[in-house]
């Protein structure tokens, strides 16, 4: 009989806006590790340096680029700068290495990955959904996916994500993972991964969270990762790269 694969969990939460202080205290109660992806400026309102130093004392910190850029959308050379920068400016700040990347809006191409190799990351985090692997290694950096988002998508939302991947896997874990909103996917793909092995992502941002009073739906869906404190192993992003890169 095979062994069963080990079974992960991890959240991550991007921006750094102001909602991320009441979003921290949540995950503190739950004991919820957390990697929260940080850009120095955002239009929903920056923390403050001194707060992101605190923020930094219980969770891991990521890079974001410094002004939320879509990469895509700008020169090459304002895209490297923006990455490049971000990984100096996060560890200058908390005195600690940054080991992990996230590009805004999930926007990015081969080039871009490359720079993010360059600049000395060696994990970065995409907006694709309803995976339940850990990570693959493209041009020397791991690629991670991710498995929900805490936000009410529509069935097409998922549809789209899952179809401009190409992703046969993921299409098969959406099916068996429907419910009647996010928290019952939620819930339904722990029940999953569990079962099967890998791992389960959580991701979100603080602001949209407060924006559309999903603070209650994130509560219910944090009580139900504490049910798997015993089976589950509760990682950081970066740990999940360090993992695939052995």
């Amino acid at each position: 009989m095979a062994a069963q694969r080990p079974f992960f969990v991890t959240t991550s939460w991007d921006d750094g806006t102001v909602q991320d202080l009441r979003l921290a205290d949540l995950l503190s109660k739950y004991s919820v590790p957390a990697t929260f992806y940080v850009a120095k400026c955002h239009p929903y309102g920056s923390l403050q340096e001194s707060q992101i130093k605190e923020l930094a004392q219980s969770f891991e910190l990521g890079a974001h680029t410094l002004n939320h850029v879509a990469l895509n959308s700008v020169s090459d050379a304002l895209a490297d700068n923006e990455i490049a920068n971000s990984k100096i400016w996060i560890e200058q700040l908390s005195g600690r290495r940054c080991q992990v990347f996230c590009f805004p809006q999930g926007n990015f191409s081969s080039r871009h990955v490359h720079m993010v190799r360059k600049a000395g990351f060696y994990g970065a985090r995409t907006v694709e959904l309803m995976s339940s692997t850990t990570a693959s290694l493209v041009s020397g950096v791991a690629i991670m996916p991710t498995t929900i988002q805490a936000f009410p998508h529509k069935r097409s939302a998922y549809l789209r994500n899952i179809l401009r991947r190409h992703s046969v896997s993921n299409l098969v874990t959406y099916l068996h993972s429907q419910g009647k909103d996010w928290t019952t996917t939620a819930a339904s793909l722990l029940t999953l991964i569990s079962s099967h092995g890998g791992l389960f992502h959580l991701w979100g941002h603080a602001w949209e969270i407060d924006q559309f009073d999903l603070w209650r739906d994130l509560e219910q869906v944090l009580q139900t990762l504490e049910q798997y404190k015993s089976v589950a192993t509760f990682v950081y992003n970066s740990e999940v790269c360090a993992g695939v890169l052995g």
